[in-house]
């Protein structure tokens, strides 16, 4: 009877690397503001650090989709 029983089933926890840059945050330097001109530059740094977060976002979205797959794969 020993002979027809299944292999023990082992359970493996993976997590995915995920770079430290990636988990950094994206910054926004103060700016003094005192014209139209000051307000568009601090408006400039905020487009550019939400392009920044967007763009890690996407780039851990590609290595968790990454690794789900390969864990479906199994």
């Amino acid at each position: 009877m020993a002979s027809c029983s299944a292999p023990p089933v082992e359970t493996r926890v993976v997590v995915p690397e995920v770079p430290a840059d990636l988990r950094a945050p994206c910054l926004v330097a103060a700016r003094d503001y005192a014209t139209l001109k000051d307000v568009a530059l601090i408006l400039t740094d905020h487009v550019e650090a939400l392009d920044c977060a967007n763009g890690r976002l996407a780039a851990i979205d590609e290595i968790l989709t990454a690794a789900e797959a390969k864990a479906g794969a199994r």
